[in-house]
């Protein structure tokens, strides 16, 4: 039994009272978390940390076992994390010398945490393989692990397995297993307040300029309320901030303080240090049509602006700051702020073309598009968007190229994802339209691509012989080889471990009725565009891509070549259109699926998940291989519906709001495959 569940666990962390003081003597605030770290630990739980990075997690585990005296061994989580990594290899020397024995086992992290009776601290816990999380599961359970030719290694009492992850971090990122989740207890960790973060800083940096650490706290926590940034910066931001504008003043012979804001030499310091400390920290919304450092030197900018003769009134304004200052574009001193700088015919399978069995019309996406365009007549014109508008009109009014196009948008406040959805479907001017669509494609593809990964920490660990390519040296299956082989032949002796993903096949349907306008259009378009990014990276997949409403449109076939940017302007060529024939969708996707020649065979649905039309879904969600769904909707209804076909189809569920959730929902489906 493990330790704990009868209700009796020992105190491996002795004296709480006096540990929990000795925490708080290094630890600015967090006593709540530091409280039930430590009661966590006491009664014999391991535990999850669960929050964005640099909110004192490992500052809190160094401080209790520096004060206890604990062995702490730090592992960081990434896709290429094996089992073997954290269990340990023999020596291959001694091996070749004396064979297998237990004394020539080189113990990995895991082993060498459990006999000491320390904690195992494993950082970015949700990048790390399933295959590589189940190997803690023993350890965790029963506290110990048996090594093939090692033997057994039993956990020491004060053995714990310590968890950190990021919940806001969708890239690269996949969901915890049950097993895994279900033996851990989760403390979870915020942002700490803004007097809190300024003691921080203080104390890392030994500034005395007491200006330029509330200048420094305030860029941060203003960073993260601001709208063009899908990221902002922790507090270790502002103390590189602190560090390295008090030695650029040094050099510039500049003195920062508040007397100075208003000197052009000064805030130019200000904001050089500040791009270079915040940067590389935050992550710009695609959308936002800026780069990082413009939106750095308008936050910094802005709260220089409105600091008084002392700076006292920099308290909290960094919290107010990022909300002010949407669709706010200053130029740094001495920089202007610029902007960034053929369809072919269409296919369809002759399968989709027509009719499918059970009824309903299905369309090429030609045939689809150019009934839009005639059923369009009449729909959103360019007068209707100046109404709405009307600042962003009367730039588009005298030039519509795409340079003129990205720079409007960037002054558009708050909703320039929206007022791009509006420009891809105007009506009566064919330019704008063109231009928008463009320009639309090149931001969604550009934020698929980053945002979404490589299946890296999918498939299955395998040994294979060397072929000159990198790879994790296979130890155990190297020198089970290599004993006794003549000299001249151990190179053939070596192994190498790949992780071998079986290649998949995606149907994506896309929900493309009447309820899909305006901003639900780029979260179908992300979809698309997320979708195309993760077989882009993962060659040997293919995909097919459907829009249904009461008919349906085959806009991809499932081996049919087509560039991203025509099927993503077919795609807004079809927005918001008439009822919604749930079950003509998943049926013509899951004929697609048929057709497939890979392994794996995986349905994707995009929507709200109702129906107004058409026979029940259900039957044909059940018929999948396996069926994910990406819910739209925002009702308990809609949620319920998708729930439901997502359980018929054995797949996940996952919920959007806005299209910068798009990837990281559709990125935990593909993971959960």
């Amino acid at each position: 039994m493990r330790e704990g569940d009868s209700g009796k666990a020992g105190d491996p962390v002795g004296d709480l009272g006096a540990l929990y003081r000795a925490v708080r003597e290094r630890v600015v605030g967090r006593e709540d978390e530091a409280q039930l770290i430590l009661a966590a630990l006491a009664a014999g739980r391991d535990l999850l940390l669960e929050g964005p990075p640099g909110t004192s997690k490992s500052t809190i585990l160094r401080a209790i076992t520096g004060a206890q005296r604990t062995p702490l061994h730090f592992v960081e989580g990434n896709a290429d994390l094996t089992p073997a990594k954290l269990l340990g290899h023999h020596s291959p020397a001694r091996v070749m010398e004396e064979g297998y024995t237990r004394e020539n086992f080189m113990p990995g992290p895991l082993p060498q945490a459990m006999s000491e009776g320390g904690f195992l601290y494993i950082e970015e816990f949700n990048r790390v393989p399933e295959d590589t999380l189940n190997t803690l599961i023993t350890a965790m359970a029963e506290r110990e692990v048996t090594i093939p030719r090692a033997g057994r290694v039993c956990a020491g009492e004060g053995f714990r397995v310590i968890a950190a992850m990021n919940p806001f971090d969708n890239i690269g990122t996949e969901r915890l297993s049950g097993a895994v989740a279900d033996r851990l207890c989760r403390v979870r960790m915020d942002y700490q307040t803004e007097e809190q973060e300024r003691e921080i800083v203080a104390r890392r940096t030994a500034s005395e300029n007491g200006f330029l650490v509330r200048l420094a706290v305030a860029a941060a926590r203003a960073s993260r309320e601001h709208p063009d940034l899908r990221a902002g910066a922790s507090v270790r931001a502002a103390i590189d901030f602190v560090l390295v504008a008090e030695r650029l003043a040094e050099l510039r012979g500049v003195r920062l303080d508040a007397s100075g804001t208003k000197d052009a030499e000064v805030r130019w310091t200000l904001v050089a240090a500040a791009r270079t400390a915040f940067a590389i920290k935050v992550r710009v919304r695609e959308s936002s049509g800026r780069s990082s450092d413009e939106v750095i030197s308008a936050i910094v900018l802005y709260l220089l602006d409105r600091t008084d003769g002392d700076g006292d009134d920099l308290s909290s304004a960094g919290d107010r700051t990022g909300r002010v200052l949407s669709g706010q574009s200053k130029e740094a001193p001495g920089e202007r702020a610029g902007g960034r700088g053929d369809r072919p015919p269409g296919g369809v399978s002759g399968r989709a073309a027509g009719l499918v069995a059970g009824g309903g019309r299905v369309l090429s996406g030609e045939a689809a598009v150019r009934g839009a365009s005639a059923r369009n007549r009449g729909g959103r014109t360019f007068r209707g968007f100046a109404r709405d508008h009307p600042g962003l009109a009367a730039k588009l009014g005298r030039r519509t190229d795409a340079q003129a196009l990205e720079e409007a948008l960037k002054t558009e406040p708050g909703g320039r994802l929206d007022a791009l959805a509006e420009l891809v479907d105007l009506y009566d001017r064919a330019d704008l339209r063109a231009e928008a669509r463009r320009l639309a494609a090149k931001v969604l593809l550009r934020t698929a691509r980053r945002d979404v990964g490589r299946r890296s920490g999918r498939g299955r660990l395998t040994s294979v012989r060397y072929r000159g390519e990198a790879g994790e040296l296979d130890l155990e299956r190297t020198l089970e080889a290599a004993v006794g082989a003549p000299e001249l032949e151990l190179e053939k002796s070596l192994r190498v471990l790949e992780r071998r993903t079986r290649r998949r096949s995606y149907a994506l349907m896309l929900d493309v009725s009447g309820s899909m306008k305006g901003a639900a259009v780029f979260r179908a378009a992300m979809a698309l565009a997320s979708v195309v990014a993760s077989v882009e990276r993962s060659p040997g997949d293919a995909f097919a891509v459907v829009a249904f409403w009461r008919e349906a449109a085959l806009l991809k076939g499932l081996h049919e070549s087509a560039r991203p940017d025509v099927l993503l302007d077919r795609l807004f060529s079809l927005s918001g259109r008439g009822l919604t024939d749930l079950e003509l969708g998943l049926r013509v996707g899951l004929a697609e699926l048929e057709g497939a020649r890979t392994q794996e065979r995986v349905g994707l649905l995009f929507g709200d998940g109702l129906q107004t039309a058409g026979s029940p879904a259900g039957p044909v969600a059940a018929a999948f291989p396996k069926l994910h769904v990406v819910s739209t909707g925002g009702s308990e209804e809609s949620a319920e519906r998708c729930r439901t076909l997502a359980a018929l189809g054995g797949g996940r569920c996952a919920f959007v709001t806005s299209t910068e959730d798009v990837p990281g929902a559709l990125g935990r489906c593909l993971a959960a495959s």
